[in-house]
């Protein structure tokens, strides 16, 4: 594995991510990462929900506006709710509130980041999710915490392992410099941008110190075409 991650690496750095020959190769590490990772579980399919890759992720966001909330606690009396859900796709990360008026009532997409030494022991992901995307190194404990916390019938689709760790796997963004414990919230955005499928893609309640750690917060500003602090929103399309 460490050799054909270091040949997928070196077709990178030579001839870039937009070459067809390249998308391909990763393609194939994507899937034989995943075939290699998976192990048999009782319930592979949750209670009915799909396992996705890459290319399922990209086929469910393609098209699709895009809205990233920030912690409920940090939404509140904005009164935005309508215009959340108005979104096609509304990313939430870790733990989080509704208030319907200001939040939105609506998660299509559920990110969370496993921490800790044991991270197969915290809460069961009870919230209903469209899409469920589990973050989280090394394999071994990825595993049993999606095993152990996934509640079979409350997400549609989950991640699968290929996208437990996007920003510094060779065969996705394959990104050095990255802190290990980089929030969670960019982490899928910095996914949801990489996959460059989506027409409209927008922060809310980030615009704050905090929200996001300050590399990832100068990343996020370098690349923003419109900033409406009225509305704590940041637009990367």
């Amino acid at each position: 594995m460490l050799e054909f991650a270091a040949h997928v690496r070196a077709r990178v750095a030579e001839h870039g991510m937009a070459d067809p020959d390249v998308r391909r190769l990763l393609e194939l590490y994507s899937t034989y990462r995943r075939l290699v990772e998976r192990t048999g579980t009782p319930d592979p399919l949750l209670g009915g929900s799909t396992p996705i890759g890459v290319s399922g992720l990209r086929g469910l966001v393609a098209g699709r506006t895009v809205c990233l909330v920030s912690h409920g606690g940090d939404a509140a009396g904005n009164g935005l709710g309508a215009e959340i859900d108005g979104y096609d796709l509304v990313v939430r990360c870790d733990s989080f509130r509704i208030r319907a008026e200001d939040t939105g009532e609506r998660t299509d997409l559920h990110a969370v980041s496993l921490r800790g030494d044991a991270p197969w022991n915290g809460p069961a992901w009870t919230e209903s999710a469209g899409i469920r995307l589990v973050f989280g190194d090394p394999a071994a404990g990825w595993r049993r915490a999606t095993r152990q916390r996934l509640v079979p019938g409350a997400q549609e689709h989950v991640g699968d392992a290929s996208l437990r760790r996007p920003l510094t796997d060779p065969a996705l963004l394959g990104e050095d410099g990255w802190e290990t414990a980089t929030t969670t919230a960019f982490t899928v955005l910095r996914l949801l941008d990489f996959l460059d499928v989506s027409p409209r893609l927008d922060l809310i309640g980030f615009g704050l110190p905090g929200r996001l750690r300050p590399r990832e917060a100068e990343w996020v500003m370098d690349r923003a075409t419109r900033v409406d602090d009225s509305k704590m929103r940041i637009a990367l399309r």
